[in-house]
């Protein structure tokens, strides 16, 4: 058998690679052998790593080989000898062997490896989360968690829609620390519904207080700092595409109180009619003072096309971010 996983979603993959290891040993506790390749190390070569799987029987006991990042070594990825061991492993001539193939970079499409896998593997890819496949992701993970599936028992916590919107909108698509931040709203609520109110609680919105910051430069003109900000969190290795969706957070905000802030509505009826915090209501409309009702709609209209130009391809987010910044 051959497995091939794949995509950016590092969280995801990483789990399925340790449910299929951890399914492996428990299956064959005895007489089998584990083997684990990473390419992404210069020391791993594609001749020892078959002299190791051919060696010992190899039809005598069981045998798993994970092989992992040998799609970025273009060298064996196009390796003959290996495309000649899988197709007689896919072929049924190696019953006692399963591969894993295992890449977290995107992959070439164009290797023979690669044609070879997804043709030929049971495959499975993980693509990064957003929108309602990542809300819906936090709602199941709150199951998992707790250990259990189907119907939230009395004694078992579940968290609302709109509070999984707003833990997924808070921490982004990172899941390894959206696991975590479940695991503490969990514990917390005990039993019952997590609900919005928690999230705002207990979770602290990574780059919230920054978005603020940069819409106010934005505002006055102080492009400079705006995009000095922006890049503060690019270095530091923060997801764009969770920046961008805090850009859309605000904006979204901004265009929902502008109206009702232009009718004299205070912050606190603001708040309450629109069910956002009330610390989001004062800074919109403070924020909303600086900008025309059809300029914002003019910037979030901006925000919009990079979004559909990065989920296509067309322009890297961060750069795309720069020029939205610069063209304010």
């Amino acid at each position: 058998m051959i497995i091939f996983l794949y995509g950016e979603d590092e969280f995801r993959s990483n789990r399925k690679l340790a449910e299929v290891k951890d399914k492996f040993l428990q299956n064959y506790k005895e007489g089998s052998t584990l083997f684990v390749f990473d390419f992404a190390e210069p020391t791993e070569k594609i001749n020892e790593m078959l002299i190791k799987l051919s060696s010992g029987g190899l039809f005598s006991n069981k045998k798993l080989a994970i092989v992992k990042n040998i799609l970025q070594n273009k060298t064996a990825a196009q390796d003959l000898e290996l495309l000649g061991f899988l197709k007689k492993a896919e072929k049924g001539e190696m019953k006692d062997l399963t591969f894993v193939f295992w890449e977290k970079e995107k992959i070439d499409k164009k290797l023979k490896l690669t044609k070879f896998l997804l043709e030929k593997s049971k495959k499975q890819e993980f693509g990064l989360l957003d929108g309602v496949k990542l809300k819906s992701w936090v709602i199941e993970e709150t199951r998992l968690c707790q250990g259990f599936g189907g119907q939230v028992g009395e004694d078992k916590v579940s968290i609302s829609p709109k509070a999984a919107g707003k833990l997924s909108i808070f921490v982004g698509n990172n899941l390894a620390l959206l696991s975590k931040e479940i695991e503490k709203l969990v514990a917390f609520r005990g039993k019952g519904e997590i609900s919005e109110e928690d999230v705002e609680l207990l979770v602290k919105s990574k780059i919230d207080t920054d978005i603020f910051e940069t819409i106010d430069a934005m505002a006055r003109g102080d492009k400079k700092s705006a995009v000095k900000l922006l890049h503060d969190h690019l270095e530091a290795g923060e997801d764009p595409y969770y920046l961008l969706s805090m850009y859309f957070f605000q904006f979204r905000n901004l265009l929902k109180v502008k109206p009702l802030a232009e009718k004299n509505a205070p912050p606190h009826e603001i708040s309450a009619k629109l069910k956002i915090h009330p610390y989001v209501a004062r800074k919109s409309v403070e924020q909303g003072r600086n900008f025309s009702l059809a300029e914002l709609k003019k910037l979030y209209n901006n925000l919009c096309k990079i979004d559909f130009e990065a989920k296509t391809g067309k322009v890297e987010v961060g750069l795309a971010l720069d020029k939205f910044i610069a063209g304010v």
